[in-house]
């Protein structure tokens, strides 16, 4: 199986790989810089590689957490009306997929950071191919993580909402989480999707752990990501440029697969929406659209 290294603290989720070594003393020096909770674990191989985690916000459960509205709403103010009328879509979408699972069960990694979204508008190539236009959306508003969950899921409905501005009769796959379709063919492009955005944040961390002789990382649900299939030796910046094209790749292969398994190959040639189209879809074709069913 090769050597495996947790990701995410194994007790402690909220935790994550900061810096490994095979010196104990070396982690110790990193851990005293550090100014937040940390936490180091020992893997026992035959030469020990020492990992050093560090806190990242606070988890709580949607039944816990109260997200101040106004200051939401205020924050939503400050983007153009395009960045406003996707925020408000997005949030409504994640109160909707909180609403059809249990509220304990669902997780909220990090705050709402609504200015990314109007980042991710501006990285999408309007009105070329649908394809395109549909993966480059739902990749972008992936890697810019504006929700404090469930970015997969909302950047899937953004998916086929793009598609849906072209064509408002389109008929989407089902997509829910909890049938053998969705483990069929939507989990795999989630899985290689974390896979690569995992990759894109710490490539120096991982080739670290690579020169250590350890294999495999393993994240929080589960995804093990072999290291060997990564280019992991080069500048960080460029890592954040180059996995960002794989990633919009990959989802432009995932709308490619929603449009074939719709049967509706005759949208692959299609021109995708400008921005201007999709926007006024969103503010005006959505209005009686229950979410929840989309979960």
């Amino acid at each position: 199986m090769g050597r495996i290294v947790h990701y995410h603290h194994p007790q402690a989720e909220n935790f994550s790989l900061k810096y490994s070594s095979a010196s104990p003393s070396e982690v110790l020096t990193q851990r005293a810089d550090l100014d937040g909770a940390t936490k180091l674990i020992g893997y026992p191989f035959d030469t020990p590689v020492y990992v050093l985690y560090e806190a990242d916000a606070e988890i709580e459960t949607a039944e816990d957490i109260d997200y101040d509205r106004e200051w939401l709403g205020d924050r939503i103010a400050e983007l153009d009306r395009e960045g406003q009328i996707v925020a408000f879509r997005l949030v409504e979408l994640l109160e909707a997929a909180v609403g059809v699972r249990e509220e304990d069960e669902f997780r909220l990694y990090k705050e709402f950071e609504p200015q990314k979204i109007q980042q991710a508008l501006d990285h999408v190539s309007w009105s070329t191919p649908l394809p395109q236009v549909a993966g480059e959306l739902m990749s972008n508003l992936i890697l810019r993580h504006s929700l404090p969950n469930a970015n997969h899921r909302t950047g899937i409905a953004m998916l086929q909402f793009c598609i849906e501005s072209v064509d408002p009769g389109f008929a989407m796959p089902r997509t829910h989480v909890d049938d053998d379709t969705w483990r069929e063919w939507v989990d795999p492009y989630i899985i290689d999707s974390k896979r690569l955005i995992t990759v894109r944040r710490n490539n120096l961390r991982f080739k670290t752990l690579e020169e250590l002789d350890v294999h495999l990382v393993e994240r929080k649900d589960g995804i093990q990501i072999r290291l060997a299939e990564f280019e992991l030796d080069m500048h960080w910046r460029d890592a954040l440029s180059e996995y960002a094209r794989q990633h919009e790749s990959h989802c432009a292969e995932f709308a490619q697969a929603v449009l074939q398994r719709a049967d509706r190959g005759d949208l692959l040639d299609r021109q995708g929406p400008t921005k201007q189209e999709f926007i006024t879809y969103l503010e005006d074709g959505l209005v009686e659209r229950d979410f929840r069913e989309m979960f």
